[in-house]
Parts: structure tokens; sequence; C-alpha cells
């Protein structure tokens, strides 16, 4: 009968202490909400009047201030100069059907139509006068007697 009786003990000890530890989980979890007194304000709000803004104006400054030089500004008038200088380029019809990718290295060959004559290009690389500057899937920059010019994929 000892031994019940110690069982009895032992089982009652344990859900004391379980029903504690849930006691005190669910009081977390679900806290009570605490009462808040309501304070009645009888004083009026008196906003306060502005003052008047102190105005001021920026001029501009002739002098660099960090190396104590004088600023010069370039005139426009020379570079209307060198754009009317340039000559209306003419261009072959360019078609440009998109670019192939080396596995091993890496390198875009682009394929293009100067003509109606399909060339392989790379970057760098000058057949007609035209060069290819750069490209991407989409387009590719070519340079033609200095002007350039972007191509899109058909």
């Amino acid at each position: 009968m000892k031994s019940k009786t110690k069982t009895y003990a032992l089982l009652v000890l344990a859900l004391n202490i379980w029903g504690v530890l849930g006691y005190r989980i669910l009081s977390t979890v679900n806290p009570g909400t605490p009462e808040i007194a309501l304070q009645d304000f009888e004083g009026s709000f008196i906003p306060k009047q502005n003052k008047m803004v102190d105005t001021f104006s920026i001029q501009t400054v002739n002098r660099d201030p960090f190396l104590g030089t004088l600023l010069v500004k370039k005139k426009a008038t020379s570079n209307k100069q060198k754009q009317s200088r340039k000559e209306k380029v003419i261009w072959m019809p360019i078609i440009y059907h998109g670019c192939i990718v080396k596995q091993k290295s890496n390198a875009k060959i682009y394929i293009i139509s100067i003509n109606d004559k399909q060339i392989l290009m790379k970057i760098g690389q000058e057949i007609d006068g035209i060069k290819l500057i750069r490209g991407n899937s989409k387009s590719v920059l070519l340079e033609y007697k200095q002007s350039r010019k972007s191509v899109l994929k058909i």
C-alpha cells in the first residue's frame, strides 16, 4: 500500500506543477486589459502666432571655396559651331539578327546584315567602314564615319 500512496502523491504533485505552468502560459498569452483613467482637460488651445520669416536671396559665387580659384564658365556658342560642322552620314541598310555565345570562351559573335550580306562580327571589329562598338541580345551600337547608330534586333 505504501507504493500506491507514493504514486498517488507524486501524481497529485505533477498535476499541480503542470497546472501552474499552464496557468502562467495562458495568462501571458491572454493578458487582461488594463484600466485607463480618463483625464479631463478644461483649458482651451491657443496657438502661437507666427512671426515674420526672414527672407534671403542666393547669389552666384565666382570663387571655388576649396581651391580658392575663380570659376570660369565655358561659352556655349563653341558647342553649336561643332554641331553645325558635322555632315549628315548616309548609312547603308543594316539589320541585326542576334548574337551567338561560344560555350567555352563566353565570347559573343553578332550576326549583322550589311547591304543584304550577312556578316559575323566581334566587338571592335570593322567591316566596310562599319565598326561594332558594343552589343547585347536586343541591340548593337555601330560606328560609321564618326557617327554612331543603334540597331535593334528584328
